[in-house]
């Protein structure tokens, strides 16, 4: 193989991790070693690994229907998680399933493209949208004279397609102002405004007060989609996503992830006459694994456990990610560290600094990075899984025991820091 089957298994680790088994939180590996998960599949194991009734579900469809491909028929229930995901999400009136995030934003953004006969995107400087080539990478350049184009080609990748910088502007997160200012300018060629409605994959930086709300009503003003990106958010902030914590509805919206629970699958939900296009045949768009049933019947479940006693999970996770954040703060400051951390329900980034929230990544520039690569390198050697970008996904196979033994290898790796 040409090194691991994704590059962004990279870590910290210098040779590869190999796992034989999952319960719970912790993984092991073939020497029977045990490592206590908070990658969760970089989101998707909402339920951590095992849990019965999510598998009693996966494995009663495998035995009744297990694939049925894009061309052939429909199963009951795409209709029924459909229906869930519009109980649930403000801007869910339609749904259609896919089978990755990366997918459903190519298709969020065919749909905003063909709905409004405009062709640019606007994406924000650090968002994740995939790893596609119209929406990986790009800097936002220094001011909106040089609209629409060039962006700063910047990239960790080679290979893009030519042209495909044309594809969208780009401005930095968080600045209503050069918001506002672009959209005066250019609205009439812009689609969609497409963002992560917190940047979680870059410090896990929340909206600053109001951010979302300008937002939504500059999109309202000047006539363009807002697409929020919950692929990461969705249905691990609460039920209804990040538009339901923040009470702001965008017109479009991606999810995947945690919505099935581990297994892949994805969605774009919206409004009804947007998505129109696609039930007029006007976009087109097929996928062999689209409503791929071992996923949809997992996601219906999913759903289900999520709502069950008024959201009871929702308040497990808060406990669990407050005892870990005061823990690891806590040992932190026993060693004589500045630690940093922040993030909503659910995920959480930590680094070294001396702040109470940092909204862009200009407030994270004065972290001492060169320290947190190295406290990485300790967690691992304690056996401490986080995901890319420093995160801590909380999953419901956390238990006491692991998080007492989670800041129990953080006081090694503090005190070794």
């Amino acid at each position: 193989m040409p090194g691991k089957n994704s590059n962004v298994r990279r870590g910290a680790q210098g040779a590869p991790l190999f796992f034989d088994r999952a319960e719970g939180a912790r993984y092991w590996d073939l020497e029977g070693k045990d490592y206590i998960d908070y990658v969760a599949g970089m989101g998707p194991a909402i339920w951590g690994h095992s849990n019965k009734e999510y598998l009693d579900t996966v494995k009663s469809q495998l035995e009744k229907v297990f694939s049925l491909g894009s061309t052939v028929a429909q199963q009951v229930l795409e209709v029924e998680l459909a229906e869930k995901i519009v109980q649930h999400v403000p801007c869910a009136e339609w749904v259609r399933l896919g089978i990755s995030g990366s997918e459903a934003v190519q298709l969020a953004l065919r749909v905003a493209r063909a709905y409004s006969s405009r062709p640019y995107v606007l994406r924000f400087e650090n968002h994740y949208h995939g790893w596609i080539d119209n929406v990986h990478g790009g800097r936002a350049p220094a001011s909106i004279e040089t609209f629409p184009h060039p962006l700063q080609s910047e990239t960790d990748t080679g290979g893009l397609a030519p042209g495909v910088r044309d594809q969208s502007l780009m401005i930095r997160w968080n600045d209503t102002d050069a918001l506002e200012a672009v959209l005066d300018r250019y609205a009439d060629q812009i689609a969609v405004v497409l963002m992560e409605a917190v940047m979680l994959n870059y410090g896990c930086c929340p909206p600053r007060p109001g951010y979302l709300e300008a937002a939504r009503k500059l999109c309202d003003k000047y006539d363009v989609l807002l697409c929020f990106d919950e692929v990461f958010t969705g249905f691990r902030l609460g039920l209804g996503g990040a538009q339901a914590e923040f009470g702001v509805t965008p017109d479009l919206a991606v999810f995947a992830k945690a919505m099935a629970g581990g297994l892949p699958l994805s969605a774009v939900a919206g409004n009804a006459e947007i998505l129109e296009v696609l039930r007029s045949d006007e976009v087109l768009v097929g996928g062999t694994f689209n409503s791929f049933p071992l996923a949809v019947a997992a996601a219906v479940t999913n759903i289900e456990m999520l709502a069950r006693n008024d959201g009871a999970f929702y308040r497990r996770i808060d406990d669990r990610q407050r005892q870990l954040i005061d823990g690891i703060r806590e040992v932190g400051r026993q060693h004589g560290h500045a630690v940093f951390l922040q993030g909503p329900r659910g995920v959480f980034h930590l680094n070294f600094l001396d702040k109470e929230t940092a909204y862009t990544p200009a407030d994270l520039a004065c972290a001492d990075w060169a320290k947190l690569v190295r406290f990485n390198e300790l967690l691992l050697r304690e056996r401490i899984l986080i995901g890319g970008g420093s995160r801590f996904v909380i999953t419901d196979g956390l238990t006491q025991e692991d998080i007492d033994e989670t800041l129990r290898r953080i006081d090694k790796a503090m005190r070794d820091l």
